[in-house]
């Protein structure tokens, strides 16, 4: 990999962000949804390109002007362990902060180890847990991370 650059996601790019999601979760996003959340998540639907290349996205909303939800966040096999998650969830937090939010969460499986990990390792924290919120005995923990005393805008 060259650089990575984190961008606005465009419609063009919705091809790779549905491949990516695909291989990614058991219950993926449909297009139209992901297209949906192109005009819904104005400026915190963002991807990770290696020149023209979609190497990952995620997709941010902003609930009460106060809380940053993250939708999804997903990066291509090859591209994981890379940074390539990293640099899009400091940017989508960054964005969030520059809104005004003073704090962002998540869920995620209770099963998936190595995404709770990820989040554990980067100040997010389980507040509680969802039951059956990915479907039957399916459970997921929501995870949250305090933005008080954080400054990305240096």
């Amino acid at each position: 990999m060259s650089s990575i650059i984190i961008s606005d996601a465009w419609e063009g790019d919705l091809k790779e962000i549905a491949e990516i999601e695909n291989s990614s979760f058991d219950q993926p996003f449909p297009l139209p949804l992901l297209k949906a959340y192109l005009s819904l998540a104005d400026g915190l639907f963002l991807v990770a390109r290696d020149n023209d290349r979609v190497l990952g996205y995620c997709i941010g909303i902003v609930q009460f002007k106060v809380r940053g939800h993250i939708i999804s966040i997903a990066t291509s096999i090859h591209s994981r362990k890379r940074g390539v998650g990293s640099a899009l969830l400091q940017e989508l937090e960054r964005r969030f902060m520059k809104i005004g939010c003073t704090y962002s969460y998540l869920e995620v499986n209770v099963k998936n180890l190595d995404a709770i990990s990820f989040y554990y390792n980067r100040s997010y924290r389980i507040v509680r847990t969802r039951k059956n919120y990915y479907g039957r005995n399916k459970h997921g923990f929501i995870m949250t991370k305090s933005f008080k005393g954080l400054n990305y805008f240096e």
